[in-house]
Protein backbone atom coordinates (compact mmCIF):
# COMPACT_ATOMS: atom_id res chain seq x y z
CA UNK A 1 0.00 0.00 0.00
CA UNK A 2 1.62 3.32 -1.02
CA UNK A 3 2.34 5.77 1.81
CA UNK A 4 0.28 8.96 1.77
CA UNK A 5 1.02 12.53 2.92
CA UNK A 6 -0.72 15.86 2.58
CA UNK A 7 2.37 17.41 1.05
CA UNK A 8 5.66 16.24 -0.47
CA UNK A 9 8.48 18.79 -0.73
CA UNK A 10 11.21 17.71 -3.16
CA UNK A 11 14.52 19.33 -2.27
CA UNK A 12 15.76 20.25 1.22
CA UNK A 13 17.49 23.50 0.32
CA UNK A 14 16.92 27.24 0.61
CA UNK A 15 13.25 27.07 -0.41
CA UNK A 16 12.34 23.51 0.51
CA UNK A 17 13.36 23.61 4.17
CA UNK A 18 11.20 26.62 5.12
CA UNK A 19 8.30 25.27 3.04
CA UNK A 20 8.37 21.93 4.86
CA UNK A 21 8.82 23.51 8.30
CA UNK A 22 5.97 25.99 7.86
CA UNK A 23 3.60 23.40 6.42
CA UNK A 24 4.33 21.01 9.30
CA UNK A 25 3.83 23.79 11.83
CA UNK A 26 0.45 24.37 10.20
CA UNK A 27 -0.52 20.75 10.83
CA UNK A 28 0.06 19.19 7.40
CA UNK A 29 1.60 15.74 7.09
CA UNK A 30 4.81 16.50 5.20
CA UNK A 31 7.49 14.41 3.53
CA UNK A 32 10.72 16.31 2.76
CA UNK A 33 12.98 14.60 0.23
CA UNK A 34 16.64 15.29 -0.52
CA UNK A 35 18.84 13.51 -3.08
CA UNK A 36 22.12 14.24 -1.28
CA UNK A 37 23.25 13.09 2.14
CA UNK A 38 22.63 16.42 3.88
CA UNK A 39 20.06 19.20 3.80
CA UNK A 40 21.01 22.72 2.75
CA UNK A 41 21.65 22.53 -0.99
CA UNK A 42 23.61 25.44 -2.42
CA UNK A 43 23.67 27.25 0.95
CA UNK A 44 26.77 25.19 1.76
CA UNK A 45 28.75 27.13 -0.87
CA UNK A 46 26.67 30.21 -1.73
CA UNK A 47 27.55 33.77 -0.73
CA UNK A 48 23.79 34.07 -0.09
CA UNK A 49 23.38 37.76 -0.79
CA UNK A 50 19.85 38.84 0.08
CA UNK A 51 17.72 41.92 -0.38
CA UNK A 52 14.71 43.41 1.35
CA UNK A 53 13.05 46.77 1.82
CA UNK A 54 11.77 48.54 4.95
CA UNK A 55 13.72 46.31 7.30
CA UNK A 56 14.53 47.02 10.94
CA UNK A 57 18.20 47.29 10.00
CA UNK A 58 17.45 49.97 7.41
CA UNK A 59 15.26 51.92 9.80
CA UNK A 60 17.96 51.77 12.49
CA UNK A 61 20.38 53.41 10.03
CA UNK A 62 17.88 56.00 8.85
CA UNK A 63 17.53 54.46 5.39
CA UNK A 64 14.13 55.18 3.86
CA UNK A 65 12.97 52.27 1.71
CA UNK A 66 9.82 50.37 0.91
CA UNK A 67 8.69 47.44 -1.27
CA UNK A 68 7.47 49.80 -4.00
CA UNK A 69 10.98 51.24 -4.40
CA UNK A 70 12.44 47.74 -4.36
CA UNK A 71 9.97 46.72 -7.05
CA UNK A 72 10.85 49.66 -9.29
CA UNK A 73 14.56 49.02 -8.88
CA UNK A 74 14.07 45.36 -9.84
CA UNK A 75 12.17 46.33 -12.98
CA UNK A 76 14.84 48.91 -13.86
CA UNK A 77 17.75 46.50 -13.42
CA UNK A 78 15.98 43.70 -15.31
CA UNK A 79 14.92 46.11 -18.05
CA UNK A 80 11.34 44.93 -17.52
CA UNK A 81 12.23 41.37 -18.52
CA UNK A 82 11.32 39.79 -15.16
CA UNK A 83 7.90 38.46 -14.15
CA UNK A 84 6.55 41.69 -12.67
CA UNK A 85 3.69 40.03 -10.77
CA UNK A 86 5.98 37.56 -9.02
CA UNK A 87 8.56 40.27 -8.32
CA UNK A 88 5.79 42.28 -6.67
CA UNK A 89 4.90 39.27 -4.53
CA UNK A 90 8.57 38.70 -3.65
CA UNK A 91 9.45 42.24 -2.60
CA UNK A 92 6.42 42.36 -0.29
CA UNK A 93 7.82 39.31 1.51
CA UNK A 94 11.56 39.99 1.36
CA UNK A 95 11.80 42.70 4.00
CA UNK A 96 9.85 40.69 6.58
CA UNK A 97 12.04 37.67 5.73
CA UNK A 98 15.20 39.62 6.62
CA UNK A 99 13.59 40.67 9.90
CA UNK A 100 12.57 37.03 10.54
CA UNK A 101 16.16 35.88 10.09
CA UNK A 102 17.39 38.57 12.45
CA UNK A 103 14.80 37.59 15.06
CA UNK A 104 16.31 34.10 15.01
CA UNK A 105 19.86 35.29 15.65
CA UNK A 106 21.12 35.48 12.06
CA UNK A 107 24.80 36.49 12.01
CA UNK A 108 24.47 39.52 9.75
CA UNK A 109 27.62 41.17 8.45
CA UNK A 110 27.87 44.57 10.21
CA UNK A 111 28.35 46.31 6.84
CA UNK A 112 24.71 45.56 5.95
CA UNK A 113 22.59 46.88 4.42
CA UNK A 114 24.79 48.09 1.59
CA UNK A 115 24.94 48.93 -2.07
CA UNK A 116 27.09 46.36 -3.89
CA UNK A 117 28.47 46.48 -7.43
CA UNK A 118 29.10 42.79 -8.06
CA UNK A 119 25.87 42.97 -10.06
CA UNK A 120 24.00 46.03 -11.35
CA UNK A 121 23.49 48.14 -8.24
CA UNK A 122 20.35 49.13 -6.38
CA UNK A 123 19.80 52.83 -5.75
CA UNK A 124 19.21 52.25 -2.03
CA UNK A 125 21.25 50.14 0.43
CA UNK A 126 19.12 46.99 0.69
CA UNK A 127 21.60 44.13 0.20
CA UNK A 128 22.46 41.84 3.12
CA UNK A 129 24.66 38.82 3.75
CA UNK A 130 25.82 36.73 6.66
CA UNK A 131 29.39 36.80 7.88
CA UNK A 132 29.72 33.19 6.76
CA UNK A 133 27.69 33.44 3.55
CA UNK A 134 25.10 30.73 2.99
CA UNK A 135 26.28 28.83 6.04
CA UNK A 136 24.99 31.72 8.16
CA UNK A 137 21.53 31.06 6.72
CA UNK A 138 21.91 27.34 7.40
CA UNK A 139 22.71 28.06 11.04
CA UNK A 140 19.22 29.51 11.31
CA UNK A 141 17.38 26.94 9.20
CA UNK A 142 18.87 23.68 10.48
CA UNK A 143 17.88 24.12 14.16
CA UNK A 144 14.35 25.00 12.97
CA UNK A 145 14.34 21.86 10.85
CA UNK A 146 15.48 19.74 13.79
CA UNK A 147 12.68 21.17 15.91
CA UNK A 148 10.13 20.51 13.19
CA UNK A 149 11.37 16.95 12.72
CA UNK A 150 10.53 16.29 16.36
CA UNK A 151 6.90 16.59 15.29
CA UNK A 152 5.22 13.38 14.17
CA UNK A 153 3.93 15.04 10.99
CA UNK A 154 7.30 15.86 9.30
CA UNK A 155 9.59 13.22 7.83
CA UNK A 156 12.96 13.88 6.15
CA UNK A 157 14.47 11.31 3.81
CA UNK A 158 18.02 11.88 2.57
CA UNK A 159 19.73 10.15 -0.38
CA UNK A 160 16.35 9.73 -2.00
CA UNK A 161 15.83 10.59 -5.65
CA UNK A 162 12.49 11.40 -7.22
CA UNK A 163 12.40 9.54 -10.52
CA UNK A 164 8.87 10.43 -11.58
CA UNK A 165 5.72 12.35 -10.76
CA UNK A 166 2.52 10.36 -10.36
CA UNK A 167 -0.03 11.91 -12.71
CA UNK A 168 -3.73 11.11 -12.41
CA UNK A 169 -7.02 12.14 -13.95
CA UNK A 170 -7.94 13.63 -17.30
CA UNK A 171 -6.41 16.99 -16.31
CA UNK A 172 -3.02 15.40 -15.69
CA UNK A 173 -2.83 16.45 -12.05
CA UNK A 174 -0.10 15.21 -9.70
CA UNK A 175 -0.91 12.71 -6.97
CA UNK A 176 2.54 11.92 -5.60
CA UNK A 177 6.03 10.83 -6.57
CA UNK A 178 8.00 7.75 -7.50
CA UNK A 179 11.16 7.42 -5.39
CA UNK A 180 14.45 5.58 -5.60
CA UNK A 181 16.60 4.99 -2.54
CA UNK A 182 20.22 5.85 -3.43
CA UNK A 183 21.55 3.22 -1.06
CA UNK A 184 19.43 0.20 -1.94
CA UNK A 185 18.24 1.18 -5.41
CA UNK A 186 14.71 0.22 -4.40
CA UNK A 187 11.80 2.22 -5.81
CA UNK A 188 8.43 3.02 -4.30
CA UNK A 189 5.45 5.27 -4.81
CA UNK A 190 4.38 7.86 -2.26
CA UNK A 191 1.03 9.61 -2.55
CA UNK A 192 0.20 13.19 -1.61
CA UNK A 193 -2.42 15.74 -2.51
CA UNK A 194 0.27 18.31 -3.28
CA UNK A 195 3.88 18.18 -4.48
CA UNK A 196 6.29 21.13 -4.22
CA UNK A 197 9.38 21.11 -6.44
CA UNK A 198 12.17 22.93 -4.61
CA UNK A 199 14.97 21.13 -6.41
CA UNK A 200 17.03 24.13 -7.49
CA UNK A 201 18.48 24.91 -10.91
CA UNK A 202 20.59 22.99 -13.40
CA UNK A 203 23.95 24.66 -12.86
CA UNK A 204 25.58 21.29 -12.24
CA UNK A 205 24.17 19.66 -15.39
CA UNK A 206 26.21 20.50 -18.53
CA UNK A 207 23.91 18.49 -20.83
CA UNK A 208 20.78 20.29 -19.63
CA UNK A 209 22.55 23.65 -19.85
CA UNK A 210 23.57 22.91 -23.43
CA UNK A 211 20.01 21.81 -24.27
CA UNK A 212 18.36 24.89 -22.81
CA UNK A 213 21.02 27.55 -23.31
CA UNK A 214 23.20 26.21 -26.12
CA UNK A 215 26.54 27.04 -24.47
CA UNK A 216 29.33 25.31 -22.56
CA UNK A 217 28.84 25.39 -18.81
CA UNK A 218 31.37 27.01 -16.48
CA UNK A 219 29.80 26.80 -13.09
CA UNK A 220 30.16 27.34 -9.37
CA UNK A 221 27.07 25.22 -8.65
CA UNK A 222 27.34 21.94 -6.80
CA UNK A 223 26.95 18.73 -8.83
CA UNK A 224 23.61 18.15 -7.06
CA UNK A 225 22.18 21.07 -9.08
CA UNK A 226 20.91 18.68 -11.76
CA UNK A 227 17.65 20.43 -12.69
CA UNK A 228 15.87 17.16 -11.97
CA UNK A 229 12.68 18.80 -10.75
CA UNK A 230 12.40 20.84 -13.93
CA UNK A 231 12.81 17.73 -16.06
CA UNK A 232 10.26 15.79 -13.99
CA UNK A 233 7.66 18.50 -14.53
CA UNK A 234 8.56 18.81 -18.23
CA UNK A 235 7.82 15.10 -18.60
CA UNK A 236 4.17 15.68 -17.64
CA UNK A 237 3.70 18.76 -19.81
CA UNK A 238 4.95 21.66 -17.69
CA UNK A 239 6.18 24.76 -19.49
CA UNK A 240 9.78 25.91 -19.11
CA UNK A 241 10.56 29.59 -19.62
CA UNK A 242 13.55 31.91 -19.37
CA UNK A 243 16.09 29.98 -21.45
CA UNK A 244 16.45 33.01 -23.72
CA UNK A 245 17.36 35.28 -20.78
CA UNK A 246 20.82 33.95 -19.97
CA UNK A 247 23.42 36.37 -18.69
CA UNK A 248 26.80 35.04 -17.47
CA UNK A 249 28.55 36.35 -14.38
CA UNK A 250 31.80 38.17 -15.15
CA UNK A 251 33.97 36.01 -14.60
CA UNK A 252 35.84 32.99 -13.26
CA UNK A 253 38.81 30.67 -13.82
CA UNK A 254 38.34 26.98 -14.57
CA UNK A 255 39.75 24.64 -11.92
CA UNK A 256 40.88 21.89 -14.30
CA UNK A 257 40.87 21.90 -18.12
CA UNK A 258 37.57 20.61 -19.41
CA UNK A 259 35.99 20.31 -15.96
CA UNK A 260 33.65 23.27 -16.32
CA UNK A 261 34.15 23.90 -12.58
CA UNK A 262 35.38 27.35 -11.57
CA UNK A 263 37.59 28.38 -8.67
CA UNK A 264 34.62 29.71 -6.72
CA UNK A 265 36.22 31.11 -3.57
CA UNK A 266 38.99 32.87 -5.51
CA UNK A 267 37.06 34.86 -8.11
CA UNK A 268 39.03 37.59 -9.90
CA UNK A 269 38.53 41.18 -8.78
CA UNK A 270 37.05 42.68 -11.95
CA UNK A 271 34.69 45.28 -10.49
CA UNK A 272 36.07 48.72 -11.44
CA UNK A 273 34.33 50.44 -8.51
CA UNK A 274 36.53 48.44 -6.13
CA UNK A 275 39.58 47.77 -8.32
CA UNK A 276 40.08 49.76 -11.53
CA UNK A 277 41.53 47.45 -14.20
CA UNK A 278 45.17 47.55 -15.20
CA UNK A 279 44.78 44.66 -17.66
CA UNK A 280 43.31 44.49 -21.16
CA UNK A 281 40.52 41.97 -21.84
CA UNK A 282 40.74 40.17 -25.18
CA UNK A 283 38.62 37.58 -27.01
CA UNK A 284 40.06 34.48 -28.74
CA UNK A 285 40.77 36.54 -31.87
CA UNK A 286 42.93 38.89 -29.82
CA UNK A 287 40.65 41.93 -29.99
CA UNK A 288 39.20 43.83 -27.06
CA UNK A 289 35.46 43.34 -26.70
CA UNK A 290 34.50 45.72 -23.88
CA UNK A 291 35.63 48.87 -22.11
CA UNK A 292 37.33 47.24 -19.14
CA UNK A 293 36.39 49.95 -16.63
CA UNK A 294 32.79 50.49 -17.72
CA UNK A 295 30.83 50.84 -14.49
CA UNK A 296 27.85 48.79 -15.66
CA UNK A 297 28.21 45.13 -14.78
CA UNK A 298 25.50 44.38 -17.32
CA UNK A 299 27.58 45.99 -20.08
CA UNK A 300 30.54 43.72 -19.37
CA UNK A 301 28.37 40.61 -19.07
CA UNK A 302 26.36 41.35 -22.23
CA UNK A 303 29.57 41.96 -24.19
CA UNK A 304 30.97 38.62 -23.00
CA UNK A 305 27.76 36.84 -24.00
CA UNK A 306 28.68 37.53 -27.64
CA UNK A 307 32.13 35.92 -27.39
CA UNK A 308 32.82 32.28 -28.37
CA UNK A 309 32.45 29.93 -25.43
CA UNK A 310 32.05 32.88 -23.03
CA UNK A 311 35.87 32.96 -22.92
CA UNK A 312 38.38 35.82 -22.71
CA UNK A 313 41.88 36.57 -21.42
CA UNK A 314 43.15 39.30 -19.10
CA UNK A 315 46.49 40.35 -20.64
CA UNK A 316 49.15 42.39 -18.83
CA UNK A 317 52.89 42.79 -18.39
CA UNK A 318 55.56 42.76 -15.70
CA UNK A 319 54.87 46.37 -14.70
CA UNK A 320 51.23 45.60 -14.03
CA UNK A 321 52.12 42.37 -12.21
CA UNK A 322 54.45 44.20 -9.84
CA UNK A 323 52.51 47.42 -9.27
CA UNK A 324 48.76 46.83 -9.68
CA UNK A 325 46.46 45.91 -6.81
CA UNK A 326 45.98 42.13 -6.96
CA UNK A 327 43.57 40.96 -9.65
CA UNK A 328 43.39 37.65 -7.75
CA UNK A 329 43.25 38.86 -4.14
CA UNK A 330 42.06 35.56 -2.71
CA UNK A 331 45.01 33.57 -4.00
CA UNK A 332 48.01 32.97 -1.72
CA UNK A 333 51.51 33.46 -3.05
CA UNK A 334 51.99 29.69 -3.12
CA UNK A 335 48.74 29.20 -5.06
CA UNK A 336 49.74 31.87 -7.57
CA UNK A 337 53.20 30.41 -8.01
CA UNK A 338 51.70 26.97 -8.62
CA UNK A 339 49.15 28.39 -11.07
CA UNK A 340 51.78 30.23 -13.14
CA UNK A 341 53.89 27.10 -13.12
CA UNK A 342 51.27 24.46 -13.99
CA UNK A 343 47.74 25.80 -14.53
CA UNK A 344 46.85 25.88 -18.26
CA UNK A 345 44.78 29.04 -17.83
CA UNK A 346 47.86 30.98 -16.66
CA UNK A 347 50.40 31.81 -19.38
CA UNK A 348 53.66 33.76 -19.46
CA UNK A 349 55.97 34.49 -22.39
CA UNK A 350 58.84 36.82 -23.36
CA UNK A 351 56.90 38.32 -26.30
CA UNK A 352 53.27 39.03 -27.10
CA UNK A 353 53.37 36.72 -30.12
CA UNK A 354 54.70 33.86 -28.02
CA UNK A 355 52.13 34.64 -25.31
CA UNK A 356 49.38 34.41 -27.91
CA UNK A 357 50.70 31.10 -29.22
CA UNK A 358 50.94 29.53 -25.78
CA UNK A 359 47.58 30.86 -24.57
CA UNK A 360 45.63 30.08 -27.75
CA UNK A 361 44.93 33.68 -28.78
CA UNK A 362 45.27 34.98 -32.34
CA UNK A 363 48.76 36.49 -32.45
CA UNK A 364 48.14 39.17 -35.06
CA UNK A 365 45.00 40.29 -33.28
CA UNK A 366 46.69 40.46 -29.89
CA UNK A 367 49.76 42.39 -31.03
CA UNK A 368 47.60 44.90 -32.91
CA UNK A 369 45.30 45.28 -29.88
CA UNK A 370 48.14 45.96 -27.46
CA UNK A 371 49.75 48.43 -29.88
CA UNK A 372 46.45 50.30 -30.16
CA UNK A 373 45.96 50.27 -26.39
CA UNK A 374 49.47 51.58 -25.76
CA UNK A 375 48.96 54.38 -28.29
CA UNK A 376 45.72 55.40 -26.60
CA UNK A 377 47.33 55.20 -23.18
CA UNK A 378 50.14 57.47 -24.30
CA UNK A 379 47.78 60.22 -25.43
CA UNK A 380 45.07 59.60 -22.84
CA UNK A 381 42.41 58.81 -25.45
CA UNK A 382 41.51 55.12 -25.40
CA UNK A 383 39.59 53.87 -28.43
CA UNK A 384 37.04 52.15 -26.16
CA UNK A 385 36.62 55.15 -23.88
CA UNK A 386 38.49 53.57 -21.01
CA UNK A 387 39.40 56.13 -18.34
CA UNK A 388 41.79 54.16 -16.12
CA UNK A 389 45.03 54.00 -18.13
CA UNK A 390 47.81 53.60 -15.56
CA UNK A 391 50.59 52.32 -17.82
CA UNK A 392 51.32 50.78 -21.22
CA UNK A 393 51.60 47.01 -21.60
CA UNK A 394 55.17 46.71 -22.89
CA UNK A 395 57.55 45.23 -20.32
CA UNK A 396 58.23 41.48 -20.60
CA UNK A 397 57.46 38.90 -19.48
CA UNK A 398 53.89 39.20 -20.65
CA UNK A 399 51.07 37.37 -18.89
CA UNK A 400 47.56 36.16 -19.70
CA UNK A 401 44.89 34.62 -17.50
CA UNK A 402 42.06 32.79 -19.28
CA UNK A 403 38.63 33.43 -17.81
CA UNK A 404 35.06 32.45 -18.55
CA UNK A 405 31.57 33.77 -18.03
CA UNK A 406 30.27 31.65 -15.18
CA UNK A 407 26.88 30.44 -14.04
CA UNK A 408 25.86 31.13 -10.46
CA UNK A 409 22.16 30.59 -11.10
CA UNK A 410 20.44 29.19 -14.16
CA UNK A 411 17.89 31.34 -16.02
CA UNK A 412 15.32 28.79 -17.21
CA UNK A 413 12.76 27.19 -14.93
CA UNK A 414 9.18 26.11 -14.52
CA UNK A 415 6.52 28.66 -15.35
CA UNK A 416 4.36 29.36 -12.29
CA UNK A 417 1.49 31.68 -11.48
CA UNK A 418 1.23 34.02 -8.47
CA UNK A 419 0.08 31.09 -6.34
CA UNK A 420 3.31 29.28 -7.37
CA UNK A 421 1.33 26.61 -9.20
CA UNK A 422 3.25 25.03 -12.09
CA UNK A 423 1.74 25.85 -15.48
CA UNK A 424 1.37 23.59 -18.49
CA UNK A 425 2.02 24.45 -22.13
CA UNK A 426 -1.36 26.15 -22.40
CA UNK A 427 -0.70 28.32 -19.34
CA UNK A 428 -3.07 26.37 -17.10
CA UNK A 429 -2.10 25.18 -13.59
CA UNK A 430 -1.21 21.51 -13.25
CA UNK A 431 -3.37 20.39 -10.30
CA UNK A 432 -1.38 19.56 -7.20
CA UNK A 433 2.02 20.75 -8.49
CA UNK A 434 3.96 23.77 -7.18
CA UNK A 435 7.50 25.10 -7.59
CA UNK A 436 9.73 27.48 -5.63
CA UNK A 437 13.39 28.49 -5.51
CA UNK A 438 15.63 28.19 -8.54
CA UNK A 439 13.30 25.55 -9.98
CA UNK A 440 11.20 28.48 -11.23
CA UNK A 441 14.28 29.87 -13.01
CA UNK A 442 16.59 32.69 -12.05
CA UNK A 443 15.18 34.80 -14.89
CA UNK A 444 11.69 34.79 -13.36
CA UNK A 445 12.70 37.35 -10.74
CA UNK A 446 15.79 38.83 -12.42
CA UNK A 447 14.92 38.68 -16.10
CA UNK A 448 17.85 39.13 -18.47
CA UNK A 449 20.01 40.53 -15.67
CA UNK A 450 21.02 39.91 -12.07
CA UNK A 451 18.80 41.67 -9.56
CA UNK A 452 20.72 41.62 -6.30
CA UNK A 453 19.40 39.37 -3.56
CA UNK A 454 16.49 38.10 -5.64
CA UNK A 455 17.44 34.44 -5.36
CA UNK A 456 17.99 33.50 -1.73
CA UNK A 457 15.50 35.89 -0.13
CA UNK A 458 12.56 34.99 -2.40
CA UNK A 459 13.42 31.29 -2.02
CA UNK A 460 13.13 31.61 1.75
CA UNK A 461 10.10 33.89 1.52
CA UNK A 462 8.17 31.88 -1.07
CA UNK A 463 8.98 28.69 0.83
CA UNK A 464 7.52 30.06 4.05
CA UNK A 465 4.51 31.55 2.28
CA UNK A 466 3.70 28.45 0.25
CA UNK A 467 4.17 26.08 3.19
CA UNK A 468 1.69 28.08 5.22
CA UNK A 469 -0.79 28.40 2.36
CA UNK A 470 -0.76 24.68 1.59
CA UNK A 471 -1.15 23.80 5.27
CA UNK A 472 -4.25 26.00 5.40
CA UNK A 473 -5.59 24.29 2.31
CA UNK A 474 -5.03 20.87 3.87
CA UNK A 475 -6.71 21.92 7.08
CA UNK A 476 -9.65 23.28 5.14
CA UNK A 477 -9.95 20.20 2.95
CA UNK A 478 -9.25 22.13 -0.26
CA UNK A 479 -8.32 20.07 -3.32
Amino acid sequence: MPQRYDLIVVGAGTAGIPAAITAAEGGARVLLLEQSDRPGGMLHVSAAQMSGADTALQRARGIADDPAAHYQDALRISRNTCDAALVGKAVALCGPTIDWLMSLGFDMDPACPAILHFHEAYRIPRTYWGRDGGRSVLRVLLPLLDQALARPNLTLRLRTEVVGLLAVGPQGGVAGVRLRDAGTGETEEVRAGRVVLATGGYGGNPAMFARLNGLPLYTAALPIATGRGIELAEAIGARVRGADLLLPTFAGIEEEPGSGRVVWHHLPSLTPQTRPPWEVFVAPDGRRFVQEDVESVDARERALLNEPGLTFWAVFDETVWRNAPPMLPGWTQDELAAAWDRHPSFTTAPTLRELARRAGIDAAGLTATIADYNAGQACGADAWGRRHLPCPIEVPPFRAVRMHGIILKTPAGLAVDEALRVLDGAGEPIPGLYAIGEAIGGATLSGNAFVGGMSVTPALAFGRWLGGELARQCAGGAA
